[in-house]
């Protein structure tokens, strides 16, 4: 009817509106899922790397650090550090006064 029809198209609109945002809202909490898994991902490789060259002590303390790092600079610079530090100790001084 012709009732109908004045409000239907503006409640479609919404819909389709509300749609939308949920598809965009949906797909950023995706991103944030996957940029969080990959942080987890990092950090593991980097702690087994330190635990394979220093030892448990070491990667122990190298993953205290690590869950406080959000930034993958900063998470590039240790992974550095791995390599260059010649023992455990070195690495973990350089991360602390870092």
């Amino acid at each position: 009817t012709v009732d109908d029809t004045w409000w239907s198209q503006p409640r479609r609109e919404g819909i389709e509106q509300g749609l939308e945002q949920g598809r965009r809202e949906g797909r950023q909490e995706g991103h944030r899922e996957a940029e969080a898994r990959a942080r987890l991902q990092q950090r593991a490789t980097l702690v087994r790397q330190a635990r394979r060259k220093f030892g448990v002590e070491t990667a122990e303390g190298l993953d205290a650090v690590l869950e406080g790092v959000a930034d993958s600079e900063r998470t590039e610079q240790i992974a550095d550090l791995i390599i260059d530090c010649a023992d455990g100790r070195e690495l973990l001084a350089k991360l602390g006064s870092a």
